[in-house]
């Protein structure tokens, strides 16, 4: 019988927590011909890898970006979308590994379950020393995921995510993502730093956007 994902490592999580919890970097994300902050720390860990799925690949935009700024191996895609050509349209027909897997706003579309459960997908389509990069809208931020896109049905906060994919076993770092203009005014600059202030110190909030998780699956074999 398949376990309850939702509650798989439940309390080892909750004790993880308790523990110290890494600091996450603040990235931006930006509309841009050239590879953004996000973009080009996803595009530094794929670059020397030799085969990437991108799960969700949507309008195949990152797909030519990253193409455009150089990476020339095997690049496949999934989606299960009508508008583009993907090499499949669900997981199961993937008969072998990747060495790099994205999963770029995906999950929010899939209800808590069915998110955890595509997940590990993921991982099992993982090659060992594989790199799984997940990103998704911040639950914690103080603008609603949920009001940006009909289609949201579930938020994910860093600190569980996190905690949810060291249980598993993966090495995970993560970052906060904060949509925001490419360049900005010195005005525009300090209208952030006060607003931001007073969402994380008085509010207790965040106003970082998503959030991305990038884990590596070890090779426990060497």
């Amino acid at each position: 019988m398949q376990p309850n994902l939702v509650y798989l490592n439940y309390w080892k999580r909750k004790e993880l927590l308790q523990s110290k919890i890494p600091k996450f970097p603040l990235l931006r994300w930006y509309f841009s011909q050239e590879l953004c902050e996000v973009e080009k720390v996803i595009f530094s860990k794929i670059k020397n890898q030799n085969t990437v799925l991108d799960v969700g690949a949507g309008d195949l935009r990152i797909m030519r970006k990253f193409q455009q700024a150089g990476y020339s191996k095997i690049y496949h895609t999934q989606d299960i979308g009508e508008e583009f050509k993907y090499t499949y349209t669900t997981l199961d027909e993937i008969t072998y590994q990747y060495s790099a897997i994205l999963c770029l706003d995906v999950i929010e579309h899939l209800q808590l379950k069915e998110g955890l459960s595509l997940i590990h997908k993921l991982i099992d389509l993982l090659a060992p020393d594989g790199v799984l990069f997940i990103q998704t809208p911040n639950g914690r931020c103080i603008r609603s995921p949920l009001a940006s896109d009909m289609t949201h049905l579930h938020c994910y906060n860093i600190n569980d995510l996190w905690a949810y994919l060291t249980c598993v076993g993966l090495q995970v770092e993560g970052y906060r993502v904060v949509f925001e203009a490419e360049r900005q005014t010195w005005k525009q600059q300090f209208l952030n730093l006060v607003t931001r202030y007073m969402i994380t110190r008085i509010l207790g909030l965040d106003y970082a956007d998503n959030i991305i998780l990038i884990a590596y699956k070890l090779n426990l074999t060497q």
